[in-house]
């Protein structure tokens, strides 16, 4: 699917949901869900980098208004992004790459300018970005084992190195991103969304004697929630339907 236009014209052909032999055809819903669902609990266990990232901020006061500016811009620019991108694709869905970069720029023509304009600030993206995760992981950790988020030069340097010797590894050997994230995201959802969250609070519940059996059948029921999603996530249901 290499070497189309960038100007691919957003007609109402270019999705269809009811000729299942169409070349545009698109499944109003699909069984394997839960192939999403993993990547999903990866986007709400990324709200627990809001506290590291507005911890130093020189107005605390500002943190409301700047974390609700960084969520709109983001829901906007990945909607528009992926909405726009799957409106106007004109071959078949399934064209789509899923495999070695998962970028949507592998199924345009890298001599369009825009595309190279848009490689550039992609390339800025991954510049800001990576340091940012890094720094989070890294806070987080080292909170959570030596109490304190920096500790010394040696200690970061040396996480660094790992977190970089991994992230190589699995662009070398494994270059499966939507895989990768949707695992990741099911692990650590199940940790910060799922459990963490209803077993501090049960655990707070029980010993102020106010733990009733309806709250523990409900923040459970979240609990297997979690466990079912990334229990599903090495299953294809359709599979099991042919």
């Amino acid at each position: 699917s290499s070497g189309i236009n960038a100007e691919w014209p957003l007609r109402p052909g270019n999705i269809t949901v009811g000729d299942k032999d169409s070349i545009s055809y698109v499944a109003p819903a699909m069984i394997d869900f839960n192939k999403l669902t993993g990547t999903l609990t990866l986007s709400f266990f990324i709200h627990n980098a809001v506290v590291a990232l507005v911890r130093n901020n020189k107005n605390p006061k500002n943190n409301t208004r700047d974390v609700t500016v960084a969520f709109t811009m983001v829901a906007l620019t990945y909607g528009l992004v992926g909405v726009l991108f799957i409106l106007t694709f004109p071959l078949a869905k399934s064209c789509i790459s899923d495999v070695a970069s998962q970028l949507l720029f592998d199924n345009i023509s890298l001599n369009d300018l825009m595309v190279f304009v848009a490689k550039f600030f992609q390339i800025l993206q991954l510049i800001t970005v990576y340091p940012t995760v890094n720094f989070v992981l890294r806070s987080q950790l080292f909170l959570g084992i030596f109490k304190d988020p920096f500790c010394s030069y040696k200690h970061v340097i040396v996480f660094n190195i790992l977190t970089i010797l991994i992230c190589v590894l699995i662009s070398i050997f494994y270059p499966r991103v939507n895989t990768v994230i949707r695992y990741v995201g099911s692990v650590a959802g199940l940790a910060y969304v799922f459990f963490f969250p209803c077993f501090v609070y049960l655990l707070h519940c029980y010993k102020n004697n106010k733990l009733t059996w309806y709250s523990a059948v409900g923040h459970g029921s979240i609990i297997l929630l979690g466990l079912l999603n990334l229990a599903s996530q090495p299953l294809t249901f359709s599979n099991y339907l042919k």
